[in-house]
């Protein structure tokens, strides 16, 4: 007995004498302090995230999601009420309800960028035919006057646009502010038109008219579409044979 009791006590002192390895402490799991981020997107968007442990808010115009953080190797990945976050750094990729993915960086880093800050502006010096109007109103849908081919734009560098509209002319001046190397806001002020008598379903007066009503612009697969406000439609152009 007194064996046992003498070696028990050669334990806790070799122990307490560190001789054995000191006891090692459970370290405090790391807890990423709460922040708030203001991301520019692609298309003009901009959204809020505020990250909170394992959760995430997100703050897209008057809607608010909330997503829950996902096992990931690297970077964060965050997915809730249709939204998913994923990336690392200032960059990030953000899939909406709409399925589309956009691009967005950290606001805060992207404005101390001068590349990202210097505009670009892929339109000018650019010419496109129209291919045909897509309306948003089922009961109107696709329309392609006759001598689509007649129906031309381009984009001058000095901020001009010159327009051949079947039978007549038109001029305007255009602005844009791109969002991404594929799109962005576009500003379309119409000019002088000549006024001949086009042929029955000629669209001149009516492209004519929805100039002002041009906000924005998307190239993709090497063709030029511009949108109306208010979800109103959109003018799908090709390039001009000279430009392609």
């Amino acid at each position: 007995m007194k064996m046992v009791v003498a070696a028990t006590g050669l334990i806790v002192a070799l122990l307490g004498s560190g001789v054995m390895g000191p006891a090692v402490a459970q370290a405090p799991a790391s807890v990423e302090p709460p922040r708030r981020v203001v991301f520019l997107c692609d298309r003009g968007q901009t959204i809020t995230v505020s990250f909170d442990g394992g959760t995430a808010t997100l703050s897209a115009g008057d809607k608010v999601a909330r997503l829950e953080r996902q096992p990931v190797a690297s970077g964060i990945h965050y997915k809730g009420d249709g939204h998913e976050l994923r990336g690392a750094g200032p960059e990030i990729a953000w899939t909406g309800p709409d399925t589309a993915t956009r691009t967005c960086r950290d606001q805060e880093w992207a404005m101390r960028q001068p590349r990202i800050q210097e505009p670009v502006t892929g339109l000018a010096g650019t010419s496109w035919t129209l291919v045909h109007f897509q309306s948003s109103d089922d009961s109107i849908g696709k329309v392609v006057p006759p001598n689509v081919e007649r129906y031309t734009l381009r984009f001058a560098a000095d901020g001009s646009a010159a327009l051949q509209l079947d039978c007549n002319r038109a001029m305007a001046r255009w602005e844009a502010k791109p969002s991404s190397s594929s799109g962005g806001a576009l500003t379309m002020t119409a000019g002088a038109m000549t006024r001949a008598m086009c042929g029955p379903g000629a669209m001149d007066t009516r492209i004519a008219r929805d100039l002002t009503s041009m906000r924005s612009y998307t190239l993709s697969g090497g063709r030029l579409a511009i949108a109306l406000e208010a979800d109103a439609g959109i003018y799908l152009w090709a390039p001009a044979p000279g430009d392609r």
